[in-house]
């Protein structure tokens, strides 16, 4: 059975659920988890995306995402997506909450961190999302999403600017 995706309104309230496949017909507003783990020596980890993602298809993105299934709390959908893109399953922390609400993706977007700080190689990458992981500084994600945006999720775009303000505000990350 295919899996249940609800649409919401920008408040976050359930309007109507959907399979997962009218996402890419007509794209309504959901909610969404993504991680992006700290590694080694103040450095966070992303992805670089599988050719055959849709959307956004080799852009660098957060490192672990997807949709909040009908009836799983987001922190639940954060901990199944860590398991199924990365085989891992660290204790991850609530950053930021970020509203998306473009022509390409319409998600209200909640990004974790990991509470401790990995090594890339614990992470294996599912090959069917993603290509492979890659520790930045703070610095070099900030001077590469200014420099060649391109080379980014616009999603990834949208979340980074304000997740980096909270970890550092917050103290998670130096």
């Amino acid at each position: 059975m295919e899996e249940l995706i609800e649409e919401i309104d920008w408040e976050g309230n359930t309007v109507a659920i959907h399979p997962r496949s009218r996402l890419k017909q007509v794209m309504f507003p959901h909610k969404a988890a993504l991680v992006i783990p700290k590694g080694k020596e103040n450095k966070l980890i992303l992805c670089k995306r599988a050719k055959n993602m849709h959307p956004f298809p080799e852009t660098w993105c957060c490192a672990i995402g997807g949709k909040v299934a009908n009836g799983e709390t987001i922190e639940e959908a954060a901990k199944r997506e860590t398991y199924e893109e990365s085989k891992t399953d660290p204790e991850l922390e609530p950053v930021v909450s970020v509203k998306y609400n473009e022509d390409d993706y319409k998600a209200i977007f909640n990004v974790f961190t990991t509470k401790n700080a990995f090594e890339t190689n614990y992470f294996t990458p599912d090959p069917r999302e993603i290509e492979f992981f890659q520790e930045f500084t703070i610095e070099e994600i900030e001077e590469m999403v200014n420099k060649k945006p391109e080379l980014f999720a616009p999603t990834f775009r949208a979340v980074i600017v304000p997740f980096i303000k909270e970890i550092k505000s917050k103290n998670l990350i130096k």
